[in-house]
């Protein structure tokens, strides 16, 4: 699994690309929702749709918290246009949350074109959400996957792109499946990278089911930035996680390249793996399709049993 995820490693350290959407692109019309843009590359994917004409609905925890960074962020793109930004709030470790933050979404707009599932989180410790699930399976995984349950019917009527930012984390995962999280047995790496892997059988899940009904969806890697992931780790975690990012580190705005291809670009493989704006290598287990199922199976039950009291 080390030699897996050196290999990869390698590859995106030696590829960088960028991308940069053609001079006649327009989004006026398109409403896009960013989840996780308070900070990191949600907040430039944010600011760049914005800057390029469309409606962009920032997730972001807490209501009043939403509007004030929605304010700053159409400060920051300096918009000329028909760009804007709101905020509504949303919590993905809690399930209630997300589905409020979805029936607003559903009663106000008429399409979404786009949904960036960018939020993210790394815990060192094990910990649960408020729907006691494992925090990074719960937040990272479960809470995008309840989100776009929601939305899915709006989105295959928008013919929509659907993106989960993933992680080369994800080969930290061998085939020894487990969504139970013990903490007698807790290993964090393992717990982060399912989370991540769930994120890409997500996405090719979602274009099996449903890219004949126009859904096209990606995962991705964003390379190695700061994002403020790492804020409630320990000092020493966090020194040496800044201490790498300062020798093979992205700056946000590179981060956020691979975002915006897998929303934009005509180029970008649904079904597939992202990093560096083309497609990436991944862990064999990435297009497993039993596996795949599977996961959705046991997400799908998950919610259903979270809120059937909703």
């Amino acid at each position: 699994m080390e030699e897996e995820v050196l290999d990869q490693l390698c590859d995106f350290l030696s590829s960088g690309h960028s991308y940069i959407p053609p001079k006649n692109t327009d989004l006026t019309g398109q409403t896009i929702i960013v989840t996780g843009a308070a900070s990191g590359i949600g907040r430039v994917s944010a600011i760049e749709f914005a800057k390029l004409g469309a409606k962009v609905i920032v997730g972001i925890r807490g209501q009043s918290r939403a509007e004030k960074i929605a304010q700053l962020l159409e400060y920051e793109a300096h918009i000329i246009g028909t760009g804007r930004i709101i905020g509504y709030d949303l919590d993905l470790s809690k399930l209630s949350i997300v589905k409020k933050f979805a029936d607003k979404i559903l009663e106000h707009e008429q399409h979404v074109n786009i949904l960036l599932n960018n939020a993210g989180t790394v815990q060192l410790v094990h910990s649960v959400t408020f729907d006691e699930l494992e925090t990074q399976f719960g937040i990272n995984h479960i809470g995008h996957f309840y989100l776009t349950k929601l939305l899915l019917p709006l989105l295959i009527q928008s013919k929509a792109r659907i993106v989960n930012v993933s992680s080369l984390g994800h080969c930290f995962v061998d085939d020894h499946i487990n969504y139970e999280f013990p903490s007698s047995s807790y290993n964090v790496q393992i717990a982060y990278g399912q989370s991540k892997l769930a994120q890409i059988w997500h996405a090719y899940e979602l274009q099996q089911r449903y890219g004949q009904q126009g859904i096209n969806a990606y995962s991705l890697h964003p390379g190695m930035i700061f994002t403020g992931i790492t804020r409630r780790a320990p000092k020493l975690f966090d020194f040496v996680y800044q201490l790498v990012l300062v020798i093979v580190g992205k700056s946000l705005s590179e981060g956020a390249q691979t975002s915006l291809y897998c929303s934009l670009s005509n180029q970008a493989k649904p079904g597939k793996f992202h990093g560096n704006c083309k497609e990436a290598k991944t862990s064999p287990l990435a297009y497993n399709k039993k596996l795949a199922e599977e996961c959705w199976e046991f997400s799908e039950r998950i919610v259903n049993e979270k809120t059937k009291h909703f």
